[in-house]
């Protein structure tokens, strides 16, 4: 391990010293990414920076005042404030139960399809991956169709197994509701799990695989002992990958409920793009928008954090 590590180090110390030698050649290289810088500055730090002024004032378009500065007065409504409680708990169980669920089964399938080899791989890899090629507001609207309490396929199947008496209000029924739009957003987000999932187990090094079945590893023991641990950084990369992803996630929501019935699916970015562009409250939206922030970067951080623990 040592020798590998100080290996790395004496190839990495020419690239430095060749990186070095380029800029002393050439000053002005550094200052090419000033126009990146500023372009960034203006579409990213300007919003950012507004955001946080607006968080601290009173400001509804409707009352056609200025804004008024009130300190912290908004982040104190937002913490008193039971639809933003009930937004982030929706967040939550939004995010991590589709993240969990998605990424159990793209694991059962990576593991499932690894055997398959030739055009067989390939026809059920392509359809394996279908759902990830279909635009988020298609899969919105399919499944609304689909969740249909007259004329709904899933109503129809389950009528004619005997399975329920009547049909189904799937989005009208406040508890119903927020499990199946997870059940679409499941089925859009399986696909890039199985694709990254099936990349990590063809990088499994095949000695390893060999050594195992020498040792006459049970296939239990093969995947818990010997490939799960080769997954854990993938899986792990890609799960933040989508945490981050869901949390923003605003098309099918909005396209199957628009965070109804009440509140049972309005998740933080629903109900901030409520408050803004229906109630025209941007103070509050802001100040909520700076919380939804915060979070985002905790996971962006680990995200990263994660990138330099596994290359």
């Amino acid at each position: 391990m040592t020798g590998a590590t100080s290996g790395q180090s004496v190839k990495s110390a020419p690239a430095r010293h060749n990186a070095e030698r380029v800029r002393e050649r050439v000053p002005w290289i550094d200052w090419m990414v000033l126009p990146s810088v500023a372009v960034l500055a203006v579409v990213i730090g300007y919003p950012v920076v507004y955001t946080l002024v607006l968080s601290t004032t009173k400001f509804n378009m409707l009352d056609m005042t200025p804004p008024a500065y009130i300190g912290g007065g908004n982040y104190r409504h937002l913490f008193s404030d039971p639809i933003f409680w009930t937004s982030l708990r929706n967040t939550a169980i939004y995010t991590f139960g589709s993240v969990i669920v998605s990424s159990l089964l793209g694991l059962v399938l990576a593991l499932l399809t690894e055997t398959l080899t030739g055009w067989r791989f390939r026809s059920v890899r392509a359809l394996l991956l279908t759902p990830w090629a279909v635009p988020f507001v298609v899969v919105a609207f399919l499944f609304r169709y689909m969740y249909l309490q007259n004329g709904g396929v899933i109503n129809a199947v389950l009528l004619d197994l005997g399975l329920i008496d009547k049909p189904v209000l799937w989005l009208n029924n406040t508890f119903l509701a927020l499990p199946a739009i997870m059940v679409a957003n499941i089925w859009a987000m399986m696909p890039f799990f199985f694709l990254l999932l099936s990349a990590a187990l063809a990088a499994i090094p095949n000695e390893v695989i060999e050594s195992a079945r020498i040792d006459k590893a049970g296939t239990w023991s093969m995947v818990l002992q010997i490939k799960l641990p080769f997954l854990r950084g993938a899986l792990f990369i890609s799960s933040l990958l989508m945490i981050i992803s869901n949390f923003n996630d605003f098309a099918k929501i909005w396209a199957m409920t628009q965070g109804g019935p009440g509140y049972s699916t309005t998740t933080l970015v629903v109900y901030v793009y409520r408050l803004a562009f229906e109630n025209f409250d941007f103070g509050y939206a802001s100040a909520i928008g700076v919380v939804w922030l915060l979070l985002l970067l905790a996971f962006a951080l680990a995200y990263l954090r994660a990138l330099r623990v596994n290359p």
